[in-house]
């Protein structure tokens, strides 16, 4: 993963694995030396089941069989998932907008950046050659390349933002926003990338 100095913006690779169980670390900038902490990529805080929806009154039946009156509606839990998500955000364990129990990754696999793996960590990724949340050090990309959208519902969506070179799904040059896959490739000036969805539900942490 690349990690960011807050302070100062530099960049710098560390193994994620070496995060172990830990929910953060803690890191001291190389360049600025400011300390700050950053979350485990590879961790998402386990969130307590909903309650099951409540049966209205007069769909059970009362002690004689016969439909229970009408009385006050049960509390509706139209709130509880936005209020833990809430707690969540207030916390720091989860950014606004993201979908939870998903990790979003790039791959570079080709270009100057190549055999990095940097986390997606919020819902809109600018793709740049040296501006932007991903850097591509790449002369043949723009200034501002192409944007990486994260929606609420899981989904990826790529788009140009008028680029020089263009970028390419499917060898194919966009015009618009195009959805994106896990594992499908994209390319921008002369760096292919790969995007990586990870579902921690299905692949849980050991």
């Amino acid at each position: 993963m690349i990690v960011v100095c807050p302070a100062c913006q530099a960049r710098f690779q560390y193994d994620d694995r070496r995060f172990g169980a830990v929910l953060t670390k803690r890191f001291k900038c190389p360049k600025c030396s400011h300390v700050f902490e950053v979350m485990n990529p590879g961790m998402v805080p386990a969130l307590p089941e909903e309650p099951l929806p409540q049966p209205l009154a007069g769909e059970v039946p009362g002690p004689d069989g016969a439909p229970m009156p009408p009385g006050p509606a049960p509390a509706a839990r139209t709130t509880a998932k936005r209020d833990r998500e809430a707690m969540l955000v207030a916390a720091g364990l989860q950014v606004p907008g993201m979908p939870p129990g998903l990790i979003f990754s790039l791959a570079f696999l080709t270009g100057p950046q190549a055999s990095i793996v940097q986390v997606l960590d919020r819902p809109q990724i600018v793709i740049g050659r040296e501006e932007g949340d991903v850097i591509t050090r790449d002369p043949e990309t723009s200034r501002r390349h192409a944007l990486i959208e994260i929606h609420r519902d899981g989904t990826v969506w790529i788009s140009d933002q008028q680029s020089t070179n263009g970028t390419l799904v499917n060898d194919e040059r966009i015009t618009g926003p195009v959805q994106l896959s896990s594992q499908q490739e994209f390319t921008c000036g002369n760096s292919t990338f790969m995007l990586l969805v990870r579902n921690t539900s299905e692949f849980p942490l050991h």
